[in-house]
């Protein structure tokens, strides 16, 4: 029986399984005297395993996938290539590239459903294509395992003995892993450079360096084992030693080769997780202008503000006044809420009435309040609107008796003016005092000097006097008296 060559067509991954089942359990065998049950670290960027043993030992490791729990299902590691370090990847690659030649769609589909022992039956598989054949389920949390390539001059294995043989054999069949065993020993020899001899599809003799061993199949199945003469030299299994470095040596090779192309892949995934992202985005950004322009057009329409603006449109609104505050702004005020510091009106002077009444007598006058906030003297003469002498004697409607009153009015007045003129010299008298305040001593005895009263010149009786003139009163001047 031939020995499995990669380029055979390969049908089914059970096959794969078979070829590698024998080596993978003396390799598992020679990790776990290493490690001895140690905790362990890895880092894909370096990449190194570390066994912590003492002394530590680190091991390369290649990630094959990872088993989640949780998500029910085995991911590939080529599946996501740009974020290892393409050595991590490379056997996984390499897996993949074998898939596709020998037509084993588990090694190419990329992320599978977990049944019962998936992730070892692809590991076993991978490593019958990679030459890998050591491997490690490393727990990474959250129910998710890595398995891992383990490689490592630690791996490197003793010449193939009599007794390690039937160790290996007979350890691999306890788990039921192996369906062919005619494949799995004829996969074994080859791979650790044993020669085999095939009688029948029911018996073979295996020779190694120290002896041989006959192997009994029952449909594809080892009943029974014994002793047998050796079928070939020294030479001839030295040979075929040479010949299972090289057939290593071709997967390292091919290997080196996945490296590069997990490269390629690499920078091919990330360009198309870029483009992605970059649709993803474009995609979200014309959701958002289309909500935008649905939401502006059930929103209504509003006028659009002019070019420019007039002082109406910008002037502040005036506020809103009581109807009290509208009546006086309307010019109809009430009576007394007219202010006292009101701008004299600029309308024309309307002829009115003279209203007077008469001073008091001199001793009856108080004294006037010196300081500038003095309060009026009671009993003044009351003055409303004076008209001009003619218009005032020509006023329509006075009656007679109107006049009579006048007359008999302006009598009175002249018999008080005694009185009136006596409160006069008084006043004179002080008009004389201040204004010698003012200009000096000797200023009082100039009679001709103008008399100043309230800021104004002002001749006094005397200065009349001098001048054969008198003052007429106010009613003498007015009616001609």
């Amino acid at each position: 029986m031939p020995v499995v060559s990669l380029g055979a067509m390969t049908k089914t991954l059970q096959e794969l399984i078979d070829a590698s089942i024998f080596i993978s359990t003396e390799y598992q065998a020679v990790l776990a005297e290493l490690s001895q049950g140690a905790d362990w670290d890895v880092d894909f960027s370096a990449p190194s395993f570390t066994l912590q043993t003492t002394p530590p030992l680190t091991l390369t490791p290649y990630l094959l996938g990872t088993e989640s729990a949780a998500r029910g299902s085995w991911i590939w590691s080529w599946q996501e290539l740009g974020h290892f370090n393409p050595q991590v990847v490379s056997a996984a690659v390499q897996a993949k590239e074998a898939g596709q030649r020998l037509e084993v769609d588990e090694l190419t589909t990329d992320e599978q459903p977990l049944q019962d022992g998936l992730a070892r039956r692809l590991t076993l598989a991978a490593k019958a294509v990679t030459g890998l054949y050591a491997h490690y389920p490393a727990r990474a949390g959250g129910n998710i395992t890595a398995w891992l390539l383990l490689e490592g001059e630690a791996f490197q294995l003793p010449r193939l003995s009599e007794q390690r043989m039937m160790q290996v054999i007979g350890e691999s069949l306890t788990t039921d892993t192996a369906v062919d065993h005619n494949l799995a020993v004829n996969s074994y020899a080859a791979l650790r450079g044993a020669h085999v001899e095939w009688d029948t599809d029911a018996t073979c003799v295996v020779t190694v360096h120290d002896g041989a061993q006959r192997f009994w199949f029952d449909d594809h199945q080892i009943t029974g084992v014994e002793p047998a003469e050796p079928s070939v030299g020294p030479e001839e299994l030295e040979d075929l030693e040479r010949r299972a470095e090289t057939h290593r040596e071709a997967l390292r090779e091919d290997r080196q080769v996945a490296m590069k192309l997990a490269v390629q892949l690499g920078e091919l995934q990330r360009a198309e997780a870029e483009e992605k992202n970059e649709r993803e985005r474009e995609a979200s950004e014309n959701e958002r202008r289309e909500r935008e322009a649905a939401k502006a057009a059930s929103a209504p329409e509003e006028e659009p503000l002019p070019e420019e603006l007039s002082a109406e449109d910008i002037s502040a609104p005036e506020p809103e006044q009581p109807e009290d505050d509208v009546a006086v702004a309307a010019g109809e005020l009430r009576d007394g809420d007219r202010p006292f510091d009101q701008e004299p009106t600029r309308e024309p002077a309307v002829p009115g009435r003279v209203q007077t009444t008469v001073l008091p007598d001199p001793e009856e006058v108080p004294e006037p309040t010196a300081g500038p906030e003095a309060s009026p003297q009671p009993n003044t003469t009351t003055i409303g609107r004076i008209p001009e002498p003619d218009l005032a004697a020509s006023q329509p409607g006075v009656s007679r008796e109107e006049e009579s009153a006048l007359v008999d009015r302006d009598e009175r007045a002249a018999r008080d003016e005694p009185r009136i003129a006596d409160a006069r010299g008084e006043r004179e008298h002080d008009t004389a005092a201040r204004r010698e305040t003012v200009a000096g001593p000797g200023a009082a005895e100039d009679i001709s000097a103008p008399a100043v009263v309230d800021g104004e010149e002002v001749e006094t009786n005397e200065q009349l006097e001098k001048k054969g003139e008198k003052k007429k009163g106010f009613f003498s001047r007015f009616f001609g008296v």
